[in-house]
C-alpha cells in the first residue's frame, strides 16, 4: 500500500494505490478527501474529522463518524484509542464537548444539555450497554427499531444519560465498554464482535432569544470488522457472530451502493430494513445527517482482498450524496404541534364514527381504534411538553434505579459466594470424590467466562470417569474377599499338614498337603484377576488423575492471563467477577488431586496380601521330607508361593533394587518391565494405552521416559526437581531428558550414555531401557525400606514378607 497523504486545508486530495503482492493485477488507485499515512498521530485524526463533526453538531447539524474495515485494522484503536496521546475521537469529542460548552456559557446567554446513549448490535439484536441485561441469551432482550414522523429513526426504551461534565461521559464509556461483546481470533485478540453506537445529543438554547434554540446528535460508530475464517480461525460461537458481521456489513454495502444510484439521477429501493445496522444508521447514511466515513487499511501482504473490498467500499460511499438541514427547535415544536393536532382530528373522527372506512367498524374495532390514537397522542403531547428540567428529572430517576438495581445484583452476587463457599467447605470436610466431582460441574455450568476453559468441557467426562472406577474398584473389593477365603482355606490344610509333621504322622502330612495344593492353584488364579482388576482400577485412577493435572496447569495459565488483564482499571468489575469463580475452580481442582492420592493409597492397601505366616509354615513343615510325591510337591508349593512374587528374572541378581549396582542393570524389556515393578505400579503409567507393558517397553514412546519419571518422584521423591509437564517444543522435551540423566548422574556418580535425539524419534531403544532401569535404581536408593519392613511389589500387588 502506497499513500499519498493529504489532511490539511489546502483541499488537495490524497491518494492511495493499492498492488497485488502476486503482480496478476495492475495496480489500484483510489483519489479521498483525507488520506493518513501510518505514522500519523491520533490527534492530527480528530483535529481533521472529529473536531469539524462536534462544530457542525453545535451549528445544530446532526453528524455521525464511523469507522469500516478488516479485523484488526484499527477502527476501535481509531474511534477509542489508548490513554495519553494515544486517545481516539471518542475521548477527544468528550473533551472539547465540554470545554466549548463552558467557554460559551461564560461568554453568552446560551445553556445546554447534553445527553448521552450507548448501545450495541450483536449477532443482528440491539443491547443497551448503558443499562446491560443480564442474559443475553434470553428471547426478547434487545431493543426495538421505530420511525416517528417527527423525530426520524430512534431505538425504543434506549437509555439516555444527562451528562454534565467530561467525567460522567468517560464513567459512561467506561461501563458500556465493560459490556461489549469482545473475543480472541487469530487476527486479533480484542475483535470487536458487535457494532457499537455512541450519540452525544446536544440540546442548546438561548435564553435571550428562542429562535437560535437548536439541538443536533453526533453518531460515533465503531463497526465490527469484516472477516474470513480462515484468517480469524473462527469457530462455534465466535464463527456465529462472524457470519453476522459479515451479512451486515454485506447489507450496508448494498444500501451504499442503492445510495450512489440514486446520487446518480436512478430510481432504485434502498434496502435499510435488510440490517439492524443500516435501519439504525438510515438517517446517517441518507437523510438529514452530516457523515463521514474512515476506512482503516492493513498493510499486510496476506490481507490484500480485503484492503481492496474496503477501498472500492470508501470509494463508493464518497458518491453519496446528503441533506443535512438545521435542527431548529421552533421548527421541531412546530411539526409536533401539527402532529398533535391531526391526531386529535383523528381522534375526533372516530368518536363520531366518521373518517374514510370507518363506517362499517364494530364496536370492538372502534375502541381498538380510539386507543391506538389516544397513545399516540399522549406519546406525542409527552414530546411536545419535554421540557430540559423534566428530562433531567427523567435521567436522574433512572440513574437512581439503576444504582438500586447494581446493590441489589452486588448483594445477590455476595450471597451467591457466601453460599459457594458455604457448598466447598462442605466437600472440604466430606472429603468425597464423587460430591467434589458434582460440586466442580456445577460451579462451572454457573459461572460464566469471555474465553472457554478447558476444565469446562472435562468436568462432565471426569464424573463419567469415576462411575467406572468406582464399579471397578467394587469389584476389586470384592475379588480380594475371595482371595482371602482361597488363603483361608489354605492355611487350614497347611496346618493339618504341620500337625502331622508334629505326630510323625506321614499320611496326615500327605493328607494336608495333597488338598492345599488345589487350594493354592485356586488362590493363584484369584491374585492373577486380583492384579488386573486393580490393574484396571489404578489406570483409571491415574487417567483422571493426569487429565486433572493438566487442567490445572491451563487453568492456572488462564488465572495469571486474566490477572495481567484485570490489572488495569477497566477491566475492575470482570475483576470481581470472574477472579472468585477461578480461584473457586482452583481450590476444588487441589481438593480432587488430594482425594485421588488417597484413593490410590486405599488401592495399595486393598491389594496387600500378608503371606509372611504361610511362607514360614512351608518352609518349617517341609524341613526332613525327601520321599517321592511329598518332595514334589513341597518343589511345586514352594516354587508357586516364592519365586513368582520376590524373584528378580533369571539372570539379573536376586537381591533388593537399591543394592544394585549401575553395572548390574540390563536393557531387556522384561528386566526393564520387573524392575519398574519394584517401586511403581507400572499400569498407572500406561493410563488408557491398548497395550500390554511389555509391547509398550518394546518400543518406549518419547513421553513414557517422563511419566515413568514422574511416578518415580510420586513415589519416591526423586528425580526432585523434575518438571512434570510435557512440553510442546522439541527443545525443551530435550532438555527435559537431559534433566532425567543429570539427575542419575549425580546419584549414581556416572555419566549415562543417553542420547534424547534417539528417543524421540523412537530410535536406542536398548539405551532407553538402560536409562529406565537404572532412574529406578537411583529411586530406590533415595527411598530405602524403613527397618524391620521388606515390601516387595509384584504384578501391580504387594506381599509383606
Amino acid at each position: 500500500v502506497e499513500m499519498t497523504e493529504a489532511f490539511g486545508e489546502e483541499g488537495e486530495q490524497g491518494q492511495v494505490v493499492l498492488s497485488d503482492p502476486h503482480g496478476h493485477d495492475e495496480p489500484a488507485k483510489f483519489a479521498f478527501d483525507i488520506v493518513f499515512g501510518l505514522s500519523v498521530a491520533q490527534v492530527q485524526i480528530y483535529e481533521s474529522v472529529g473536531k469539524p463533526a462536534l462544530h457542525k453538531t453545535f451549528e445544530g447539524y446532526n453528524g455521525t463518524i464511523f469507522a469500516y474495515g478488516q479485523t484488526g485494522s484499527g477502527k476501535s484503536f481509531t474511534m477509542t484509542g489508548a490513554p495519553g496521546d494515544l486517545r481516539g475521537i471518542i475521548p477527544r469529542v468528550n473533551e472539547e464537548l465540554f470545554s466549548y460548552i463552558a467557554e460559551k456559557q461564560s461568554s453568552s446567554t446560551c445553556r445546554f444539555l447534553v445527553m448521552c446513549s450507548f448501545f450495541e448490535i450483536y449477532n443482528e439484536i440491539i443491547f443497551d450497554l448503558l443499562n446491560p441485561v443480564s442474559d443475553r441469551s434470553k428471547l426478547g432482550g434487545g431493543l426495538q427499531i421505530k420511525e416517528h414522523p417527527v423525530m426520524g429513526i430512534y431505538v425504543k426504551d434506549l437509555t439516555e444519560i444527562v451528562a454534565e461534565d467530561v467525567t460522567k461521559v468517560e464513567t459512561l464509556l467506561e461501563n458500556g465498554n465493560k459490556s461489549r461483546a469482545v473475543s480472541s481470533t487469530l487476527m486479533n485478540s480484542t475483535s470487536s464482535r458487535s457494532h457499537s453506537i455512541f450519540t452525544i445529543k446536544i440540546h442548546q438554547k438561548d435564553e435571550d432569544d428562542t429562535s437560535r434554540n437548536v439541538f443536533a446528535k453526533l453518531n460515533l460508530v465503531d463497526l465490527a470488522g469484516s472477516e474470513r475464517q480462515k484468517g480469524t480461525g473462527a469457530t462455534g460461537q465466535t464463527l456465529k457472530e462472524g457470519a453476522n458481521i459479515n451479512k451486515s456489513l454485506s447489507a450496508l454495502g448494498n444500501v451504499i451502493n442503492a445510495l450512489v444510484e440514486t446520487a446518480n439521477g436512478k430510481k432504485v429501493f434502498i434496502p435499510y430494513r435488510n440490517s439492524k445496522l443500516t435501519r439504525v444508521l438510515q438517517e446517517s447514511l441518507g437523510g438529514n445527517s452530516l457523515c463521514t466515513m474512515l476506512a482503516t487499511l492493513s498493510p499486510a501482504a496476506c490481507n490484500y482482498e480485503e484492503t481492496m473490498s474496503t477501498l472500492r467500499y470508501a470509494n463508493r460511499a464518497k458518491a453519496i450524496k446528503v441533506s443535512a438541514t438545521k435542527n431548529e427547535e421552533a421548527s421541531q415544536v412546530s411539526r409536533l404541534k401539527a402532529e398533535v393536532e391531526e391526531l386529535k382530528k383523528k381522534l375526533a373522527a372516530v368518536d363520531s364514527g366518521g373518517g374514510p372506512g370507518r363506517g362499517g367498524m364494530t364496536a370492538a374495532e372502534k375502541e381498538a381504534e380510539q386507543q391506538k390514537f389516544q397513545k399516540q397522542l399522549k406519546e406525542m403531547e409527552l414530546m411536545l411538553n419535554n421540557n430540559w428540567e423534566e428530562k433531567a428529572k427523567l435521567s436522574e430517576e433512572h440513574e437512581r434505579q439503576m444504582q438500586r438495581f447494581r446493590e441489589e445484583r452486588e448483594r445477590a452476587a455476595h450471597a451467591l459466594e457466601e453460599e459457594r463457599q458455604k457448598r466447598l467447605r462442605l466437600l472440604q470436610e466430606k472429603n468425597d470424590l464423587e460430591l467434589s466431582l458434582r460440586g466442580l460441574v456445577d460451579l462451572v455450568a454457573s459461572a460464566s467466562f469471555e474465553e472457554p476453559l478447558a476444565v469446562a468441557g472435562e468436568a462432565h467426562a471426569w464424573l463419567k470417569s469415576h462411575r467406572s472406577f468406582r464399579q471397578d474398584t467394587e469389584a476389586l473389593s470384592q475379588q480380594l474377599n475371595l482371595v482371602h477365603v482361597f488363603k483361608h482355606g489354605f492355611d487350614e490344610d497347611l496346618k493339618l499338614w504341620g500337625e502331622g509333621a508334629e505326630a510323625g504322622d506321614a499320611t496326615l502330612q500327605i493328607m494336608g498337603l495333597g488338598r492345599s495344593l488345589p487350594k493354592l492353584e485356586k488362590l493363584r488364579k484369584g491374585v492373577e484377576k486380583l492384579v488386573q482388576l486393580e490393574g484396571q482400577c489404578v489406570s483409571d485412577a491415574c487417567s483422571l488423575d493426569i487429565s486433572v493435572k493438566r487442567a490445572t496447569v491451563e487453568l492456572d495459565a488462564f488465572r495469571s492471563k486474566a490477572q495481567s488483564e484485570i490489572r488495569e482499571e477497566a477491566e475492575a468489575e470482570s475483576q470481581r467477577q470472574g477472579t472468585p469463580a477461578l480461584e473457586r475452580i482452583a481450590q476444588i481442582l487441589t481438593l480432587i488431586q488430594k482425594q485421588l492420592q488417597v484413593k490410590l493409597e486405599e488401592l495399595h492397601k486393598l491389594t496387600t496380601l500378608e503371606m509372611g505366616q504361610t511362607i514360614d509354615m512351608v518352609v518349617t513343615f517341609s524341613e526332613g521330607l525327601s520321599e517321592g510325591e511329598v518332595t514334589k510337591a513341597v518343589s511345586a508349593l514352594q516354587a508357586l508361593i516364592s519365586s513368582p512374587i520376590f524373584a528378580m528374572p533369571e539372570g539379573m541378581p536376586q537381591k533388593p533394587l537399591r543394592e544394585y549396582s549401575p553395572e548390574e542393570v540390563q536393557d531387556t524389556p522384561e528386566t526393564t518391565e520387573a524392575v519398574l515393578r519394584q517401586l511403581i505400579r507400572i499400569e498407572g503409567v500406561i493410563g488408557k494405552a491398548k497395550k500390554s507393558a511389555a509391547e509398550l517397553l518394546a518400543r518406549p514412546p518419547p513421553k513414557f521416559l517422563l511419566d515413568v519419571a514422574v511416578a518415580l518422584k510420586q513415589a519416591t521423591g526423586f528425580p526432585a526437581q523434575l518438571e512434570e509437564t510435557w512440553p510442546d517444543s522439541r527443545e525443551d522435551r530435550l532438555a527435559r531428558f537431559q534433566q532425567i540423566a543429570d539427575a542419575i548422574n549425580g546419584e549414581l556418580g556416572i555419566q549415562v550414555d543417553f542420547d534424547g535425539v534417539g528417543v524421540l524419534k523412537g530410535k536406542e531403544v536398548p539405551k532407553t531401557l538402560r536409562v529406565l532401569q537404572l532412574l529406578a535404581l537411583s529411586a530406590a536408593r533415595q527411598s530405602p525400606p524403613k527397618h524391620g519392613e521388606e515390601k516387595t511389589k509384584v504384578e501391580g500387588w504387594t506381599v509383606t514378607e
